[in-house]
């Protein structure tokens, strides 16, 4: 049975770092649940106990559901950056990760090759999360400084749940539209209007987890939709089913994931 946990960072690391993650008990041969587009960029490390083997990917910002599977001795161990929080660790534009997977060692970050292969020496969760966050502690001072512009405007769009005219946005952090878009694309990874499209629609999905019963024409007005056609059509593309589909399946973020905060 397939087990998913989530864990809180060390406090200093929260303006960047949303959650540590694990999982395992993954069945052989068997999809694991979709894993839908949130406004984060993850790094993910891949453990196979069995062999002694061990993998380590970054996974830029998606923009459409993710269906992988792995073998049962994988275990797997993520760090969920928040918006704009991996570009503390790198100074490669996230919109050249954005809908990738690549190795880590092809991407210049402030993580070395000592933090890989100690890592994959830890046998418990709490070991690992603990070489985590020393690790990233000791270079807390070497950390890219963050565009406080670009953060605003996350915070903004966040705050509205993905509704507030985009054009605002960019009045309120003093930047004119298409200067606004392009920045916001190299700092984040998608435009701002894909973001925010991704914000409702996870808030759609947090609407359709608490109240199973509301009907989903309410449920698209309240999340900013227009109706439930446009509901249906952002369903389509980021979680490939309807809204109605659904509701009768079942997913990792569906089960376990939180309403989305920065």
């Amino acid at each position: 049975m397939l087990d998913y946990q989530e864990y809180t960072p060390n406090i200093r690391l929260t303006p960047w770092v949303k959650n540590y993650w694990s999982a395992s008990g993954f069945t052989n041969n068997e999809l694991i649940p979709k894993i839908f587009p949130d406004g984060c960029s993850y790094i993910i490390f891949k453990f196979d106990r069995t062999v002694g083997t061990s993998y380590s990917y970054l996974l830029g910002m998606r923009t459409a559901f993710v269906e992988a599977y792995y073998p049962q001795s994988t275990q797997l161990f993520g760090v969920c950056f928040k918006p704009a929080g991996l570009t503390a660790f790198t100074r490669v534009p996230l919109e050249e990760l954005t809908d990738r997977r690549v190795e880590i060692a092809f991407v210049e970050t402030l993580f070395d090759k000592s933090f890989y292969e100690t890592l994959s020496e830890k046998k418990s969760i709490a070991e690992i999360i603990a070489h985590t966050n020393s690790c990233l502690l000791k270079r807390f001072s070497c950390f890219y400084p963050a565009d406080r512009q670009i953060i605003r405007a996350v915070d903004l769009i966040n705050l509205s749940k993905g509704k507030l005219s985009l054009a605002d946005v960019a009045s309120n952090v003093c930047l004119c539209q298409r200067h606004f878009e392009r920045k916001f694309k190299s700092v984040i990874g998608v435009s701002p209007k894909m973001f925010a499209k991704i914000l409702r629609f996870n808030y759609a999905l947090q609407c359709m987890k608490n109240y199973p019963d509301k009907d989903l024409l309410s449920i698209a007005i309240e999340c900013g939709y227009y109706d439930y056609t446009h509901l249906a059509k952002d369903f389509k593309l980021l979680a490939g089913d309807t809204p109605s589909d659904f509701r009768q399946k079942k997913s990792i973020f569906y089960v376990y994931g939180e309403e989305y905060n920065v």
